[in-house]
Parts: C-alpha cells; sequence; structure tokens
C-alpha cells in the first residue's frame, strides 16, 4: 500500500512539471508575438508620421519635413510619394510577397519588385533607359554659375543724319520770271548772302517805281517815303539794293536773290530722302543717287509763283547719329547713358558723347529701336552725312548669375536651355538668358550651386531634337 502511494505521488510531479512547462512556454510566445506586434506597429507609425517635401522643379537637394516654398523659385513644395516594396520569384511572378524569403513553389529567393514605378531596382540602369531626347550620359567638364558684377556694354551700329533743325527753306515772294539760275545740282555748297538766281517780277518793278515816286515828288511825306520802303523790303530787297535805288533812281528790270543760309541746297522734292537715309543692319546705307544725280525740275526761263519754295537749304553742322538698338538690350538703354562712336572712314577716329533721345516707335518692319546722338560736327571731313558708325553704349553695372555663352543652347523662337548634371546624367533645363558682356551670359533659372555642362553643343546631336524639362 505504500508504495502504491509513492509511486501515485511521483506520477503527480512529473504531470505537474510537464504541465508547468508548457504554460511556461506558452507564455513566452505570446509575450515575443506581442512585443513583435507593438514593434511593428510602432515602426509603423514612426513610417507615416514621417513625411518628406521637395520643391517641384528641383531648385535644390533639399529634403523638408513639412510643406512650404521654395525660396528660389516660389513654388509650394511637394509631397515625396513612397513606393512600397513588394518582392515576387523571378521565375513564377505570380507569387508575390510584402518581405523576402522563399518561392513556395521552387524554392528560390525572392526578388524585390517595385510597384507603381518603372523605373529598376539598379539607379545606374535608370539613367540609361531615361529618353534620349531629355537627358545624355556623358563625362564631361562641368561648371556652375557665378555671381558677380559685370559693366555691360552694348554695342550698335548706325549713321549720320542730317539734323531737320538746320532746315532752311528759299521761297519767292512774288511771282516772275526767273532770268538767271546760279544753282545747278543738288547738293551744291552756298554760303550766307550768295547770289542763286535773278527774277524778274512786274510785281516788284512796280513797288520800285512807286518808292521812288514818293521819293522825288513827296521827300516831306517821310511816312509815305518809309512805307514805300518797306514794302520792298518784305518784297525781299537788300539794303544794298534799296541804297543803289535811293542813289541812281533807277528801277531795276530784274531783281537778284541771295540765300540768306549756309549750308547745301536741295529740291524741295527730295528733301525727305536725302536728310533722312535708310541703313540695313547688314551695314549697306542707301542715300538714294538717283536723288543726287537727278537735275533740278528748276530752269531759267521758267515762271514762279508769290509764296513758293523753290530750294531748300540744309547745314551739316551738329548732325545726329542714328543708333539701332537690337531687341535684347532696349531696356538697358536710358537717356544721358555715355557712347563711344567709331567711324568707319576712321577707325582711329572716336568721338565720346551721351543719348540725347530714345524714340517711342520701332522701326517701321523690324524690331529695331532707334536712339539719337546730337553732335558737334567741327570736322565736316569726317562726318559726312550718311557715314555709317559703330557705337558702344555703356549701361552701368549689372548684378546676376553669368555662365559662358558656349554653356547655353539656343532653341529659337527666344528660348534657351543647359545640360543640369543630376546623378550620373545630364538634363535638359530651360533657362532665361539676359544680357551678354564678352564671352559671358547672364541667366535666370539656376543657382549658384547647380552644375552643368561648359560645352552644350558637344552633347548635342546633329539630327536630335531636344525637349525641355
Amino acid at each position: 500500500m505504500k508504495k502504491k502511494l509513492k509511486k501515485n505521488r511521483k506520477m503527480l510531479k512529473y504531470i505537474l512539471y510537464i504541465i508547468g512547462t508548457v504554460l511556461l512556454f506558452q507564455s513566452c510566445s505570446q509575450t515575443e508575438n506581442t512585443s513583435e506586434h507593438s514593434e511593428h506597429e510602432h515602426m509603423h507609425d514612426t513610417t507615416k508620421a514621417k513625411e518628406e517635401y521637395v520643391c517641384p522643379m528641383f531648385c535644390d537637394s533639399t529634403v523638408h519635413d513639412k510643406p512650404g516654398v521654395c525660396k528660389v523659385c516660389g513654388m509650394d513644395f511637394e509631397k515625396v510619394k513612397k513606393e512600397k516594396k513588394v518582392y515576387t520569384c523571378p521565375m513564377h511572378p505570380e507569387i508575390i510577397r510584402d518581405q523576402p524569403g522563399q518561392c513556395p513553389v521552387c524554392g528560390m529567393d525572392l526578388v524585390e519588385k517595385m510597384e507603381s514605378s518603372n523605373r529598376p531596382a539598379n539607379s545606374a540602369l535608370y539613367d540609361v533607359v531615361k529618353p534620349v531626347n531629355e537627358t545624355v550620359l556623358a563625362f564631361v567638364k562641368t561648371i556652375k554659375p557665378e555671381k558677380k558684377d559685370l559693366p555691360l556694354i552694348v554695342d550698335a551700329m548706325g549713321y549720320i543724319a542730317y539734323n531737320p533743325k538746320n532746315t532752311k527753306s528759299i521761297s519767292v515772294r512774288y511771282s516772275g520770271r526767273i532770268e538767271k539760275l546760279y544753282i545747278k545740282y543738288n547738293y551744291q555748297p552756298i554760303k550766307k548772302g550768295q547770289k542763286i538766281m535773278e527774277i524778274y517780277s512786274p510785281d516788284l518793278i512796280t513797288a520800285q517805281q512807286n518808292y521812288l515816286f514818293f521819293l522825288l515828288n513827296y521827300s516831306n511825306a517821310t511816312e509815305l517815303v518809309q512805307a514805300a520802303k518797306r514794302k520792298l523790303q518784305l518784297l525781299g530787297m537788300e539794303e544794298q539794293q534799296l541804297s543803289v535805288l535811293t542813289r541812281t533812281h533807277k528801277v531795276e528790270n530784274t531783281m537778284s536773290v541771295y540765300s540768306p543760309y549756309e549750308g547745301h541746297i536741295h529740291e524741295m522734292n527730295n528733301l525727305t530722302e536725302v536728310s533722312m537715309p535708310t541703313m540695313e543692319m547688314t551695314g549697306n546705307a542707301d542715300r538714294n543717287d538717283a536723288a543726287v544725280q537727278k537735275e533740278f525740275s528748276i530752269r531759267e526761263g521758267m515762271y514762279v509763283q508769290k509764296g513758293q519754295t523753290i530750294f531748300d537749304v540744309i547745314s551739316s553742322t551738329n548732325p545726329w547719329a542714328i543708333l539701332k538698338i537690337y531687341p535684347e538690350y532696349i531696356k538697358e538703354i536710358k537717356l544721358n547713358q555715355p557712347v563711344e562712336i567709331q567711324v568707319e572712314s576712321a577707325p582711329h577716329t572716336h568721338y565720346q558723347d551721351k543719348i540725347d533721345y530714345i524714340e517711342p516707335a520701332f522701326e517701321k518692319d523690324s524690331r529695331y529701336l532707334h536712339v539719337r546722338v546730337y553732335l558737334d560736327n567741327s570736322d565736316h571731313h569726317t562726318l559726312k552725312i550718311g557715314t555709317l558708325i559703330k557705337a558702344k553704349i555703356n549701361t552701368g553695372v549689372h548684378s546676376g548669375l553669368w555662365i559662358p555663352r558656349q554653356a547655353v543652347l539656343d532653341l529659337g523662337n527666344e528660348s534657351f536651355a543647359v545640360f543640369l548634371k543630376k546623378g550620373n546624367a545630364f538634363y535638359v533645363k530651360n533657362i532665361k538668358a539676359g544680357e551678354r558682356v564678352g564671352t559671358l551670359i547672364r541667366i535666370e533659372g539656376l543657382t549658384a550651386l547647380d552644375e552643368i555642362a561648359e560645352d552644350a553643343q558637344y552633347l548635342v546631336d546633329s539630327e536630335g531634337f531636344i525637349k525641355v524639362q
């Protein structure tokens, strides 16, 4: 009986030991699962809470942890989309898992697959498969834009033109017939007081007779004599001619007409063509040679009417320098900016002056704007009317980002681009081009930290098509 009781006690201890071991194992397993689940939830919450934002124009490589505005381009940040990683079997693509493991069919290791994206897992391969009209793979020298202050000198072409303020007209003050004409051709130089023609006029003869009648018969009637004399003066008689008439008491059948101005003779119909010659930007000036060689329509023996304009006298003193400004430099041109003018016929001759007037309208049938420089023509042999000139306009110092001209790709229609380096590839980026100083050009759309190709033309295929981002 005692042996049986002792045996039952050993059996009970053994059973209790087994039950305790099982309960302890279950408790540890439950504790580990709870810890893993808590850690997984914590990582999920951390991943979910951590959000990243970047500039949509990629002005810099900074990643931000909250929404904001880019300091370079002013655009709102965009949220970075997280790509979910999945794994699949290389031999059985229908097998999809959210964590690494082995294929249940063939036992091979699962490989990573990107969802919601066509980008390969290998970043180097991603650059290779990009469209060739957007990216270029190359190992070329790169540069960064430099922020500096540079003086901008604008080059302009132009010509010397007459100053319309120096244009005078010679008209007849009475009707008559031209008995003698001393002017034979256009551009004939004359001096002040030079005789230009002799005119027979019945009106002038009658006025002379009236003056002599009052002078000889009513010498005491001073007012009548002075009135008759005043009429002769208004008809154009010089003091010397009046003195001869008063002394000799002889009426002149023809009256000499003298030039009251100094300059060059031009016929009235040719004035506009001659005073403002046209010039193409290719450097050819049209001075209207037909107008120069054309004979006068006024000849000896012709009748002229009272008030008719016969000639125009244009003085070549104080001419205008007409400069043509290219469209990209129009906004930089201001009044009183210093100008250095070089005459094409005398390359070593330079004139220092300033911009006196900016015309409010563009040249007809072109996009060029005219500016005027009023010159003091003390040297008539150098500054001939119609002479082609070159000018340098100092517009002051300009600040900004500058890069070499060869780094900019001209796409036409006022569109410019550069090759911006990102990783192992160069991407085409649109920029705004500004002033040009020597071999440099001022640009907008990049930062001083951006890295671009030094020679853009080197990366362009002769038959390629550039797609700007």
